[in-house]
């Protein structure tokens, strides 16, 4: 069974899915209709809105926002088995709009943003905002939303 920290909160937990072996952290929304496979590590102070897919194997960490009917899928090529699937990691103070879709082994930087409806077929590196099909970097600036600056 899973683990869900404390403070967190499931809306309408009837009306979602969760599976296995996942880790919920504390403070955590997540809203109703959100499949969560076995193996899915989410982190502290995490908004996940309603219809996402998180399969096994993705890592979500702290102080994210994941938008309505986001998509993760681990598998390039399937139905490819457990033995293809490729992890995905959100790093830290990412968003990702609403409809994305993030496809398999691919990172997120800490503090990066991904408008919605993109396609991240790539890494994205630390503090930047990307949009489209395939996701690009196609706005000018850097943000860091760590140390708060913005650069160009």
């Amino acid at each position: 069974m899973g683990v869900i920290g404390d403070g967190t909160k499931i809306w309408n937990p009837e009306l979602s899915n969760l599976y296995g072996d996942f880790e919920i952290g504390c403070s955590c929304n997540i809203g109703a209709f959100v499949e969560i496979g076995p193996g899915v590590k989410i982190g502290n102070n995490v908004s996940i809105a309603a219809f996402c897919f998180i399969p096994f194997g993705v890592t979500i960490e702290d102080n994210c926002f994941i938008g309505p009917r986001v998509t993760f899928t681990n598998d390039r090529y399937p139905p490819g088995g457990r033995d293809n699937w490729l992890p995905i990691l959100v790093k830290e103070g990412v968003s990702i709009g609403a409809g994305s879709i993030i496809l398999p082994g691919v990172t997120i930087g800490m503090g990066s943003m991904v408008g919605a409806g993109s396609v991240v077929t790539k890494d994205i590196p630390d503090g930047v905002r990307v949009i489209g099909n395939p996701a690009r970097r196609r706005i000018p600036q850097i943000i860091n939303c760590v140390k708060g600056e913005i650069q160009r």
